[in-house]
């Protein structure tokens, strides 16, 4: 009976964690490898980006520095960041090259299910194979790793689904572990 009872309750939690997605990306990017051993970067940026948190946007100063301060301990580049200003009003456009903004998602963001915590579009030039712009759609709440992770997208990696791993697709699984995500020299 005990067993039983185990088994339940195991199937009842995996029931509930398994319906959590931490974030979602969309990208016209062209190939996914098909076996992961770490995670995927699909493309380099073509410059180093600037990173815009806009008006509206549910983070503080203190998280967009701590989630820049983690990508540049990796490696990775920014020109600058910008927090809630937009003297060039780069945060009302559609394709905004050269920039990573940071916006609250809106109605009119199609495709964020009520489970997803953020979303992050990214546009590849399949030309040079290199990000051109990026825009992180967040919730009004800003769970622990949700901006690290976004701005992962936003540098171009995919979900990696090993425990514990960043840029685990399920945030419920997510954490920490930054291994494989170093800027590599080109």
């Amino acid at each position: 009976m005990r067993i039983t009872l185990t088994l339940i309750l195991i199937g009842l939690l995996s029931c509930v964690v398994t319906n959590v997605q931490a974030t979602d990306y969309k990208s016209n990017f062209r190939h996914i490898p098909a076996v992961q051993t770490g995670p995927v970067r699909v493309a380099p940026w073509k410059r180093t980006p600037t990173i815009i948190v806009c008006e509206n946007a549910p983070v503080t100063e203190s998280q967009i520095k701590k989630g820049v301060k983690l990508w540049r301990s990796l490696g990775h580049k920014f020109l600058r960041t910008q927090y809630k200003y937009d003297s060039l009003n780069k945060c009302k456009s559609g394709a905004p090259t050269g920039y990573i903004l940071i916006h609250l998602v809106t109605q009119d963001i199609m495709g964020l299910d009520n489970d997803s915590l953020a979303e992050t579009h990214f546009f590849i030039n399949n030309n040079t194979n290199e990000v051109d712009w990026a825009i992180i759609y967040m919730r009004t709440t800003t769970k622990d790793t949700v901006l690290e992770h976004e701005i992962g997208h936003a540098l171009g990696y995919l979900h990696f689904n090993k425990i514990n791993h960043l840029m685990n697709a399920k945030w419920i699984y997510g954490g920490w572990d930054v291994d494989g995500l170093e800027r590599k020299r080109r």
